[in-house]
């Protein structure tokens, strides 16, 4: 049986690896608040167990197997946190740390009913991608927020899960499938002007906030006359708009495994 210690490194890296940051000795250890030594120790036991692949100075890589592992400890920790949100009532800052010791107990049964309990999502509260039960993620072409141009946006998923952060984003109405116009980025990493749609007043958002906020465009505020008037006909024809598909009726691109 994986240890909770070996699914947290594990878990620790591949975060680092959806980044593209190198999982260095001393990012794993600021990640997991423990001592560089330690982590230099678990590192190589992980190697010796074809987890992972490490080398001082460079740092660690998932290996297949690894990769796996990770993967299925990631989708507990999302479902969990989606469960502990919709049915219990927590709010989107206190999932996380409740999830972290969860996850690590709970039964593959139990996993998967929460699952069909919740018809089978896409994202956790925070936006994230939920793997499937077969690992696999679908790609999402996100735009970090501190990089965008100008215009207009959905927040789509927010990568800081520490409770305080969340908290004050929740308060600028800044979650996941906020609809919100970028005005301004002031020069020299200055605050990040907004306006969130339905809003007069106008937002500031520090650059090292928006550094954990990922967008894509809004295309519905540009969306040509003749898109809505085709929308309005197949209406009229089948009689209904139809509803939006919930979770993951339709397989989604594989991008890992």
């Amino acid at each position: 049986m994986i240890s909770s210690t070996v699914e947290d490194y594990l878990k620790a890296v591949l975060k680092m690896e959806d980044m593209n940051e190198k999982a260095s000795t001393s990012s794993v250890a600021r990640q997991l608040s423990v001592a560089d030594a330690s982590v230099t120790d678990m590192l190589r036991k992980l190697q010796k167990a074809g987890l992972l692949e490490y080398k001082p100075y460079y740092g660690a890589t998932l290996t297949g197997q690894g990769r796996r592992l990770a993967l299925k400890i990631l989708r507990r920790h999302r479902l969990i946190e989606l469960f502990l949100h919709q049915v219990m009532g927590y709010g989107w800052e206190q999932v996380h740390e409740e999830a972290e010791k969860l996850e690590h107990v709970v039964s593959d049964f139990f996993v998967e009913r929460i699952d069909a309990l919740l018809n089978y999502p896409d994202k956790d509260p925070h936006g994230e991608v939920i793997p499937d039960a077969q690992g696999f993620r679908s790609a999402e072409p996100d735009i970090c927020l501190a990089s965008a141009d100008p215009g207009d946006y959905t927040l789509r998923k927010v990568t800081n899960d520490r409770p305080e952060f969340l908290a004050y984003l929740e308060k600028e109405s800044m979650i996941p499938g906020t609809r919100f116009t970028l005005l301004e980025k002031a020069p020299f990493q200055g605050p990040l002007r907004l306006r969130v749609r339905g809003k007069r007043k106008l937002q500031y958002i520090g650059l090292e906030v928006a550094k954990s906020i990922y967008v894509s465009p809004d295309e519905s505020v540009n969306m040509p006359a003749n898109r809505h008037a085709n929308r309005t006909v197949t209406q009229q024809k089948t009689g209904h708009a139809g509803k939006a598909a919930i979770g993951r009726h339709e397989p989604p691109k594989a991008v890992d495994k």
